[in-house]
């Protein structure tokens, strides 16, 4: 069977799980097993385009498709912010071809928005070269603008409510995947119809795109304060918007506070929040990779949902949704089965909100946070999470600020220390902690014995990168305290010290433990 045929068999399994509602396990596999083979990523935008030029294309196949390249994208976005350069390479290359062949007319704009809104889901920018693109392939088919029918519009808004079942956050996530490869002043037109719209869910919504590029974030900011005006600014949306206000630079907050002081001159009526119960509040220990979690058992009323928020070290929260009208019985199942992939430990809202606050100011300017984070803080019932960076230095004194010096002293830091290279006999978590970038590759290269590549990999990759590290061991203390009961956090929490400081990386059992799990991935 051919690579092309391969895909295409693929997509036909993909296809037929849409068709069901319900995709197998399988079909959650697939952008694992096709991150290893770039070239596919290629086929799947060729086929993309194939189909959408045949004269009845099946737009469950376009779904499909987009399926496999977002669940790839994902995958390959993962190993890019590892420092996989192969991984970047994979993702530049399918947004040329997607950009390619929609100036040449082989992707058609229907079939083109289905494999960029895959884009949107796996977490990464579209980019300039995709939107000028989809702009030039709209004007050549009569789909600028200027042609887009408002009745159109309209219909499909309702039809998004519908769908959404009036959540402005989903709406927000849906919408935004529809609109991602669109020019700004196309996505600022279709907006304005959220801004302007009669249910108050697609105004709610509209809120997300202030996290957006200033491109869309400024003029989109002065439409809504005109609307505030109006009183088409809810009390509900106020209470959104001094959350955003303090993930924004300073130019936007001003921005944002402008649209709370016109909606406040109208006097927007708070209204009656429904009662917020946190069952559980967890947390997950910081993975290899960089990333941690923080779960939540919500009940709100008689209903109940599960909140759940990604953090990546380096690249801020990356992900938070909600999974609403669960029963019980399913949040514990989906709880238990989550720690019995990964460590979790019992947490307090402080402590998440510290956490998140340090995650905000870890990532890059030019990715703001997700919209759905406005969401999971409300109902986990933070008040106040700002944008404040949390030093390993100043975690680890704050946590050990109130330990007996017995268990800190000069001994108990030795004792800590020669321990963590047998951490993994107790905590599965550490089967994570390896380092697979391209300059693992370098570090090795011509190197044979085993022993010579560990100690490579110690001096040119750990070393330079033992901030990092320091960063993932305190925070799984962070994570391992909340438990409340057992002394292993304090160890970690010292070894995190002793990572961060000039101490030599060979008198270190876990920076040998680490430098050997990355030698053996590097064979695999």
């Amino acid at each position: 069977m051919t690579p092309r045929a391969a895909i295409q068999q693929i997509a036909r399994m993909v296809r037929d799980d849409i068709r069901s509602g319900e995709p197998s396990p399988g079909a959650h596999s697939v952008g694992d097993m096709l991150a290893s083979q770039p070239e596919a990523l290629l086929l799947i935008v060729d086929l993309t385009g194939a189909e959408g030029r045949k004269k009845r294309p099946d737009p469950t196949m376009h779904h499909a498709y987009s399926f496999m390249l977002g669940q790839t994208l994902e995958h390959l976005r993962q190993r890019s912010e590892a420092g996989n350069g192969h991984a970047t390479m994979a993702m530049e290359n399918v947004r040329a071809a997607i950009a390619q062949q929609m100036r040449t007319g082989k992707l058609v704009p229907t079939a083109a928005i289905a494999l960029v809104s895959a884009f949107s889901r796996a977490g990464i920018e579209v980019g300039e070269d995709i939107r000028s693109a989809m702009d030039h392939a709209m004007i050549q088919t009569g789909a600028g603008q200027q042609n887009l029918p408002p009745p159109d519009v309209a219909e499909m808004l309702k039809d998004l409510v519908k769908a959404c079942e009036g959540d402005p956050f989903l709406i927000q996530s849906q919408f935004a995947e529809l609109t991602a490869a669109m020019p700004a002043e196309l996505q600022l037109s279709l907006l304005e119809g959220l801004v302007l719209a009669e249910d108050s869910s697609l105004r709610e919504a509209a809120i997300g795109w202030l996290l957006a590029e200033p491109a869309i974030a400024t003029p989109l900011a002065s439409m809504m304060e005109d609307t505030a005006r109006r009183g088409l600014v809810s009390a509900t949306s106020v209470t959104h918007l001094m959350l955003i206000r303090n993930w924004v630079p300073e130019d936007r907050r001003r921005a944002i506070d402008a649209i709370i002081r016109a909606a406040r001159a109208v006097g927007s009526v708070p209204e009656k929040r429904p009662a917020i119960q946190v069952r559980e509040l967890l947390i997950s220990e910081r993975d290899g990779a960089g990333a941690q979690s923080i779960f939540a058992s919500i009940k709100q009323d008689r209903k109940n949902a599960l909140v759940s928020i990604l953090i990546k070290q380096g690249h801020g929260v990356r992900d938070a949704w909600v999974a609403h009208s669960l029963s019980r019985p399913e949040i514990d199942d989906m709880l238990d089965h989550i720690a019995s992939e990964m460590p979790i430990h019992e947490t307090t809202a402080e402590d998440t909100a510290l956490i998140l606050s340090s995650a905000l100011a870890d990532g890059p300017a030019s990715s703001p946070p997700p919209f759905g984070l406005v969401q999971a803080i409300t109902l986990i019932g933070l008040s106040d999470v700002t944008s404040k960076f949390v030093s390993v230095d100043d975690l680890i004194v704050s946590m050990l600020a109130d330990v007996d010096t017995a268990v800190t002293d000069t001994k108990a830091v030795e004792r800590a220390v020669r321990a963590s290279g047998r951490w993994l006999a107790t905590n599965p978590q550490l089967d994570s902690w390896f380092e697979n970038g391209d300059d693992v590759a370098a570090a090795i290269k011509g190197k044979r014995k085993i022993e010579d590549r560990i100690t490579a990999i110690v001096e040119k990759v750990l070393e330079p990168k033992r901030a990092y590290w320091a960063s993932v061991i305190a925070w799984s203390a962070f994570a391992q305290r909340g438990d409340g009961h057992g002394s292993d956090w304090i160890e970690m929490a010292l070894v995190a010290r002793e990572m961060a400081s000039e101490r030599p990386l060979t008198e270190i059992p876990l920076a040998r433990f680490i430098a050997v799990q990355t030698e053996a991935a590097a064979r695999t």
